[in-house]
């Protein structure tokens, strides 16, 4: 752990008793760049706080006050996301904290680890899980990370099926050859994006978000060669140079799953990737003598 995460590790166990005082408050656990020793001067501190039944607003708000902390914003329960959100500072430092009721993230666990659901937000909260450091309630987190260590090989198969498409070759080419730049480059970030996912997949990683992107892909296995260079390479490129280098970056993941994980077809996505309509210079033939 680098120094800027340890201090703010040795805040959060400071601020983890207001939390953990509440008997509905089971566990409490620090994530993000602080867990993994990777918080640089930007990092704010990442709090989860699991729950037996639901906070309340003047709960949340009673904690954040007794610990001296500088409220800014409280959010409502987010439904997709299964958390109600706070953030506030102590100190001028930025404490992000997510509340989440234990019956929900057993539910999570069951989704992904049993029934195989690829869903990002899930993967997401289970990677968070994977990777976090107890401040309070210790056997909780230890009891989900011991069933979040095998990650199946249907779940593998399950984000690499729902991610395998990727729009046609000659759709990027298009717009780099008229510099169509605002789409093109959302075309960039849409697959750079849809190559990590493909890759955390194959490499049986649940799915951490596209942050700190460069430590993610130290931690691959199976990846095209230099990729983080590689991705910057796309940008920093002319459009036409860069567009041909995001599609060696495509074909070589399809070759990828081809090698490691050949029970899942690459067939139909490339061919909907190498799709290249005809190009004209001029009406057809026909079309001429018709007229």
């Amino acid at each position: 752990m680098n120094e800027a995460s340890r201090w703010r590790y040795d805040l959060a166990q400071k601020m983890a008793p207001f939390y953990s005082e509440n008997s509905k408050a089971l566990l409490v656990e620090i994530g993000g760049s602080v867990a993994r020793g990777w918080a640089d001067r930007y990092s704010d501190i990442e709090l989860g706080v699991f729950w037996i039944e639901a906070p309340t607003e003047e709960e949340r708000r009673a904690i954040i006050e007794r610990a001296g902390g500088v409220l800014k914003e409280v959010w409502p329960y987010h439904p997709d996301k299964q958390v109600w959100s706070d953030l506030y500072t102590i100190d001028g430092v930025e404490v992000d904290v997510g509340h989440m009721t234990i019956e929900s993230m057993e539910r999570i666990l069951v989704d992904v680890l049993e029934h195989h659901d690829p869903t990002f937000l899930k993967q997401y909260v289970i990677s968070a899980i994977v990777h976090a450091l107890p401040l309070a309630g210790e056997s909780l987190l230890t009891q989900w990370q011991d069933k979040a260590k095998t990650y199946p090989d249907e779940l593998a198969h399950a984000v690499i099926r729902a991610n395998l498409g990727f729009n046609p070759a000659r759709e990027r080419e298009v717009f780099a050859a008229r510099q169509d730049i605002l789409p093109l480059y959302e075309s960039y970030s849409f697959a750079q994006k849809r190559i990590l996912t493909l890759l955390f997949g194959l490499n049986h990683l649940y799915h951490p978000g596209f942050k700190w992107i460069d430590r993610r892909i130290e931690a691959l296995s199976f990846a095209p060669p230099s990729l983080s260079l590689r991705f910057k390479e796309v940008w920093n490129s002319e459009p036409v140079a860069g567009t041909r280098l995001l599609h060696a970056l495509i074909e070589e993941t399809f070759s990828l799953i081809d090698l490691h994980m050949p029970e899942v077809s690459t067939v139909q996505a490339r061919a909907v990737f190498e799709r290249h309509p005809r190009e004209w210079e001029q009406a057809p033939k026909e079309f001429i003598k018709e007229q």
